[in-house]
């Protein structure tokens, strides 16, 4: 390996270390105020819930890029702690739906509070020109990981 190809790996290894440790840094902020040992799938899935209102458990295996039994196993947590009810679709009976309670909601609530704090925390002291070099680079990084190699 040359001088500048070792040059370039231990700037990527120190940018892979990084972001694990930010990444580890953020899952702890926000298990501060996790009252309930929810993960960010169940997060992200009471998230869409909220947004989307009613919707079916293969819809939503699709926007969480899980699988249907993915789905089941989050959602039979979140119901057991009454978060997510579960119904027959009135159109096709053999489809389920999945849909926030009220108890959900406010439990979405407190997560977007918590969202807003990390982020808050996160970003504190970075200008805006900081935050936007920020999504450029993951924007690219995310290119890099989704394209089809040569």
């Amino acid at each position: 390996m040359s001088d500048n190809q070792g040059g370039r790996y231990a700037l990527m290894k120190e940018l892979d270390d990084i972001f694990r440790e930010v990444r580890k840094l953020i899952i702890a902020e926000w298990n501060k105020n996790n009252m309930h040992g929810l993960n960010m799938t169940h997060g992200r899935m009471l998230i869409i819930l909220s947004e989307s209102g009613s919707i079916r458990s293969s819809e939503l295996a699709e926007r969480l890029s899980i699988t249907n039994g993915g789905v089941t196993g989050l959602a039979d947590r979140l119901i057991d702690l009454g978060f997510v009810k579960r119904e027959r679709s009135e159109q096709d009976r053999r489809a389920v739906q999945l849909m926030l309670t009220e108890e959900g909601e406010a439990v979405v609530g407190a997560m977007m509070r918590t969202r807003e704090h990390v982020m808050m925390k996160l970003f504190h002291n970075l200008s805006e020109e900081d935050m936007m070099s920020g999504i450029t680079l993951f924007r690219q990084m995310s290119r890099n990981m989704t394209e089809e190699e040569a």
